[in-house]
């Protein structure tokens, strides 16, 4: 009996050593942004959408910069995918609206705001205040 508890928690915990390496979930607003951008620098659109506020203009901003995106020399990808992300400013406009304003090593002159927004207890990328408001 007692080699079959020890030979479970073997197993157990070798599950779970090799699960635990996986990408942790982004949940504060800096994870989020970073998140964000590291996935639009490494040209990962897949994963940069799913911190995306969900509607038509939004989606609309996001596919129309993927498009410009991706017509980029891949000598420019590149550096863009080695560029290191430089938070300049966090500001919280409230509780549930807060701006980010970034750039990257590539880049280092180019200064871009997002609007994050807390919406269904996560933190959302909301492009329409990068292409409109800002």
């Amino acid at each position: 009996m007692l080699k079959k508890i020890l030979g479970i928690c073997i197993i157990t915990s070798l599950l779970v050593s090799c699960n635990g390496g996986g990408t942790k979930t982004p949940v504060t607003d800096t994870d989020v942004a970073t998140a964000f951008i590291r996935a639009v620098l490494d040209n990962d659109f897949k994963k940069a959408q799913e911190f995306l506020l969900t509607d038509d203009t939004n989606l609309q901003y996001f596919e129309t910069f993927q498009h410009q995106y991706q017509t980029k020399e891949k000598e420019e990808l590149a550096k863009y995918k080695a560029a290191d992300i430089l938070i300049n400013e966090i500001k919280p406009l409230n509780d549930s609206v807060h701006i980010v304003d970034y750039s990257n090593s590539y880049k280092r002159e180019l200064k871009n705001k997002l609007k994050l927004i807390w919406v269904d207890g996560k933190w959302m990328v909301d492009l329409k205040f990068t292409f409109t408001e800002n």
